[in-house]
This record gives C-alpha cells, sequence and structure tokens, in this order.
C-alpha cells in the first residue's frame, strides 16, 4: 500500500525523516507482526539499553535513565513471564503498524510508547513533535547504532516529524492498524477527525491530572523525610508538574493538629530542597501567581501559601470535580485535609489519574478503599517518587493486549 498516494507536492516538504525514509514506510504494512515479547524485541531493546548505557550524559539525565534501564533484558523478561501466566497457553500475535503521535511536555515518552509497540509484535511509525529534545537525540543516536549490528529492524521502525497537516495523518491512519494518541484533550479531537476504518483500534490518552495522600503520622513518624521529599520532587518538578501522574493536589489524611505540624515538617524540609534544585520561568511564576490571585478573589476560605517562587500552596476547605480545571505548572499545588479520605472522593473523576502515597502499605489500603468507595475515577496507586514510572497498563488499559490480539482455537468436546 502507497500511504503518500494523492499527495501533492506541498507536504512532502511537511515530511522529516528522523528514522528511516520514504521507501521503508511504504513497505511498513508488508513487515509480519511478530509474537508478544519475542526473542529479537528483547534482544533490540536490550541493545538499545547497552547503547544507552555506553553514552556518559544518558547517566545524567534522569528519564533517559530510567527509560533506558526499564529496557534491560532482565526487566522484559520478567514482564514476559507475567503476561505468559495471563495467557496461560493462549496465541497472541501483533496487530501491524501502530501510528504512534505523542506531545513535547513528556520528552521520554515517545520511547515508552514505541517500545511498548514492538513488545506486543507490532512495527511502528511515530510522530514525534516539532519541539527537539536533548531525550530524542540521544535514543535516535542510539536507535540507529543498534540497527547497524541489527538491520532487520530498520524495515520496522519509522520516526518523523511533520506540522499539523491532516493529509498525512490521513495517510498514516489508513497505513495503521492501531494509532496510538497521547495528547491534550484537544489534539486528540484534531487527531481524529483522520478517521479510522471499522475494525482498527485506537488508544487515546486525554488530559489528566493527580494528587498525593500524605497520611500525617507517616511523616511525623520519620525522622528524616530526604527520601520523601526526593520522590516528590522527582514526581513535580523534573516535568515542570507536566505530566499527568503529577500531583497536583495534595491530600492531607490525619487530625487538624497532626496535619498542622506535618504540613509544617514537610514543607520545611521540602522547599529548600526545591528552591536549591528547580530553576523556574519568569512566565510559569507570573502564571502560578496570577492563579493563586484569581482564586484567592474568587472562592471563599482559600488560604495562599508561597515558599520563594518554586512553591505556591493553595489551601481549599474543601474539594470538588472542577479543581483539575484550574491547574497550573511549575510547582503549583492545591492543599485539602481530613481525618479519613472522604473529603478527597469530589475530587476523584476520570479527570484523575494517578494517587501516591507516603509507602506500599498505604497504597494498597488507599486502593482497596477507592475500589470499595467506586470512585469514576484514579488508574493507579504508587508509592511517592514512582509517579513517572512507566508501566504496561497505563489509564487503566493494557498496552500489550490492546497492541496485539488473541486466535482462538477451539476443539470441539
Amino acid at each position: 500500500m502507497n500511504v503518500m498516494e494523492d499527495r501533492d507536492n506541498n507536504w512532502q516538504k511537511d515530511l522529516q525523516f528522523l528514522l528511516g525514509d520514504t521507501a521503508i514506510l511504504e513497505q511498513l504494512a508488508e513487515q509480519k507482526p511478530y509474537i508478544p515479547f519475542s526473542e529479537e524485541t528483547i534482544d533490540f531493546l536490550d541493545a538499545l539499553y547497552q547503547a544507552l548505557r555506553k553514552e556518559n550524559r544518558s547517566v545524567q539525565v534522569a528519564d533517559l535513565a530510567a527509560f533506558s534501564f526499564w529496557c534491560r533484558k532482565g526487566n522484559l523478561s520478567h514482564i514476559r513471564e507475567q503476561y505468559a501466566r495471563q495467557w496461560n497457553g493462549k496465541r497472541v500475535i501483533g496487530r501491524g503498524v501502530a501510528f504512534h503521535i505523542v506531545p513535547s511536555n513528556i520528552p521520554v515518552l515517545f520511547a515508552f510508547s514505541m517500545a511498548a509497540s514492538l513488545l506486543a509484535g507490532d512495527p511502528v511509525v511515530l510522530r514525534l513533535p516539532e519541539k527537539e529534545t536533548v531525550q530524542e537525540q540521544m535514543i535516535l543516536s542510539a536507535l540507529r547504532q543498534v540497527m547497524e549490528t541489527q538491520p532487520e529492524w530498520k524495515k520496522r521502525i519509522v520516526i518523523l516529524r511533520y506540522g499539523h497537516v491532516k493529509e498525512v495523518t490521513d495517510a498514516l491512519s489508513r497505513l495503521c492498524q492501531v494509532r496510538v494518541i497521547w495528547g491534550g484533550d484537544h489534539s486528540i479531537q484534531e487527531i481524529q477527525k483522520s478517521v479510522l476504518e471499522p475494525g482498527k483500534t485506537e488508544l487515546a490518552f486525554a488530559d489528566r491530572r493527580s494528587a498525593a495522600v500524605l497520611r500525617t503520622d507517616a511523616i511525623l513518624e520519620k525522622e528524616d523525610l530526604t527520601d520523601i521529599v526526593r520522590g516528590f520532587y522527582n514526581d513535580t518538578y523534573l516535568n515542570d508538574q507536566n505530566a499527568c501522574s503529577s500531583p497536583s493536589l495534595l491530600y492531607w489524611l490525619g487530625s487538624p493538629e497532626q496535619t498542622a505540624l506535618a504540613h509544617e515538617k514537610f514543607w520545611k524540609a521540602a522547599a529548600p530542597y526545591i528552591q536549591s534544585r528547580y530553576e523556574l520561568g519568569a512566565h510559569l511564576a507570573v502564571q502560578k501567581w496570577e492563579q493563586a490571585m484569581y482564586l484567592a478573589a474568587t472562592k471563599e476560605n482559600v488560604k495562599i501559601q508561597k515558599f520563594g517562587n518554586e512553591v505556591v500552596l493553595v489551601k481549599l476547605p474543601e474539594l470538588s470535580a472542577d479543581v483539575w480545571e484550574l491547574t497550573v505548572p511549575g510547582g503549583f499545588f492545591f492543599e485539602c485535609s481530613g481525618e479519613n479520605l472522604d473529603g478527597l472522593y469530589p475530587a476523584l473523576t476520570r479527570k484523575c489519574q494517578t494517587l501516591t502515597c507516603v509507602n506500599e502499605t498505604e497504597c494498597t489500603e488507599v486502593a482497596e478503599k477507592l475500589i470499595c468507595a467506586g470512585v469514576s475515577g484514579v488508574d493507579r496507586v504508587v508509592q511517592i517518587g514512582h509517579a513517572l514510572d512507566f508501566s504496561l497498563i497505563w489509564d487503566g488499559m493494557d498496552l500489550i493486549a490492546q497492541m496485539s490480539r488473541l486466535i482462538l482455537s477451539q476443539l470441539r468436546s
């Protein structure tokens, strides 16, 4: 199938190939799908890990180091075993070409998305955002290195960049069997104007927000909060609080007296840690303060607290579903408190993706309470410091299951 058919000369200039070329793109649909977690795929991703590890700079870039570490053969083999138990002998194969569209706010998301498709058994065509990043450059360089020794993968991965050209998205949507859209609600709506044919699969990851549950006794009983503060910083500030899983709401769980003590103790440790590491742009600083002043003027009983320009806290007497529409990035947090989780539930709509908790035991307890309460939101409950960890279960969807298919072999008894 020639995916470039009906294309006039005007949009040839819009296609910038970063990996692969037009000829490879046009034969991508001819590539056979693999079985999920094939040895070839795991070996390829492990070689990518090795190539990135040899690049000294990759260790210094936290999200890049996390991606390369995730690609280790030992980790992927462990995940394969989990799926093997889940499938219990069922026959599974990739669906075909997967077309990925990723945003600019999470620099390594494109690599995780690509890896998930490859593990599902699918060839990949991936559109990168216009903004180029160091992470992108280093991953592309490592991919090229690996493909020199494993050239068969040159035929299975195309990475390109183009502007908002519907004709190109139309063509790539005709080519694919799976379309994966990571982005804001508006971006998803625009891309979905390029209609998928019936029978094809789409995964669309819309705008989401997240919260942290800070149990006051867990804060107060720890003499040293360094680990919690470091984890909180990594969850929020590494990506300017732009990730869907970065908390923008802090819910203090405990009595009013304990909350006051734990709040003071936490921010006494966290504020200087953040201020010594985070470089806040002037635009974000102004945006945060303007939003805080707007909320103070328009909502009753709102209190504002600042720790320099890096931390702005907006304390609410109670929570409602619209809290997620009022967030801004760069270290802007809503705070609320209660002696149980009931006060948090109104905010746990489908807009809320992740809850982070102080420790693993608390994660388990909170998850069970959410199920009992029947909240419509929250797809992840993880320990502080792990909000940005990638998982093949995302937004409540199993990426491997969605991007592969089961072949039923049924015998008559």
